[in-house]
């Protein structure tokens, strides 16, 4: 899966958040930020393994704020990669860190800032020229369905599924990501995925409107086909020549000219005809010359 669109924008809200004068609005960002991380299992120390690499000196940035020290390396060897790594050692801090995210009060905006620091961390979010999918994946149903809750009484709608062992929160409908975007401040994401729809929308409408041209040709060639089958029979037989001389007439032409619409051929008859008069004498004479297809 390429992940660039959504590295690109978890940078933008990232780059969006600024930090708050309301102290729950900074730590309601943290706690998205550090949110599939529980106190219970990191009581002696936390690492962040970061991929998008400016967001480990935000996050250091912002904890500092709250006396809580952590550490950077920005390049650190694992395996044949090298990695960031956020740092929190000491178990103080560490304990500080959850502690901070249990007692906060909420404001208007602590919502939006949750949602944005969850998103920087955790988001996938599928490049839009290819579907429309944005999701979360946990390991542990109860921190998915935690997310979950915020997201509904957020506004969004989203689904929980199962994927080799994960618990995953996805949602495929487009105005959901667009105002997802929105509200954690990926601007530039959002009209890229509205303009990648509209893209779409009329890549969608000229493949219609040329499926529907080709069927119609089709259908003229194969009626054209017919008609002339049907008079070289009339003229084999010698039945044409008991028809009305304007039934004739219209067969000639047809013979003569077996690329013209209906609307042409009746024109150039010695008394014109309508479309719907050509279109019936044509198919009395498929009648008469027992042609039916």
């Amino acid at each position: 899966m390429d992940l660039t669109f959504s590295k690109t924008s978890r940078t933008e809200a990232l780059d969006s958040f600024k930090f708050s004068r309301n102290d729950c609005c900074n730590i309601s960002f943290l706690k998205g930020y550090f949110y599939r991380f529980t106190a219970g299992d990191h009581k002696k120390g936390l690492t962040v393994k970061p991929d998008i690499q400016k967001s480990a000196k935000v996050i250091k940035k912002l904890l500092s704020r709250y006396d809580i020290n952590s550490y950077v390396v920005e390049t650190e060897a694992e395996g044949k990669k090298q990695v960031t790594k956020l740092y929190i050692t000491e178990e103080n801090d560490v304990q500080r860190l959850f502690a901070l995210q249990d007692e906060i009060s909420r404001c208007d905006g602590c919502a939006a800032a949750f949602l944005t620091g969850v998103f920087v961390s955790d988001g996938i979010l599928v490049s839009p020229e290819k579907e429309y999918h944005l999701e979360f994946t946990y390991k542990n149903e109860n921190l998915a369905d935690g997310l979950l809750k915020e997201l509904k009484a957020a506004g969004f709608d989203f689904k929980m599924t199962q994927r080799r062992g994960n618990f995953v929160l996805y949602t495929k409908n487009s105005e959901v990501i667009e105002e997802f975007l929105v509200t954690v401040g990926a601007q530039s994401a959002c009209l890229e995925l509205m303009g990648g729809k509209v893209i779409k929308d009329i890549r969608n409408r000229m493949n219609r409107i040329t499926n529907c041209d080709a069927a119609n040709i089709a259908k003229t060639i194969k009626a054209g086909q017919k008609y002339i089958k049907a008079i070289n029979k009339l003229i084999e037989t010698e039945l044409l020549y008991d028809l009305p001389e304007d039934m004739q007439e219209l067969a000639q032409l047809k013979l003569e000219n077996p690329d013209l619409s209906l609307e042409q051929l009746g024109k150039i008859c010695t008394e014109p005809l309508t479309k719907s008069s050509v279109n019936r004498r044509l198919q009395k004479l498929c009648a008469i010359a027992q042609i039916e297809e």
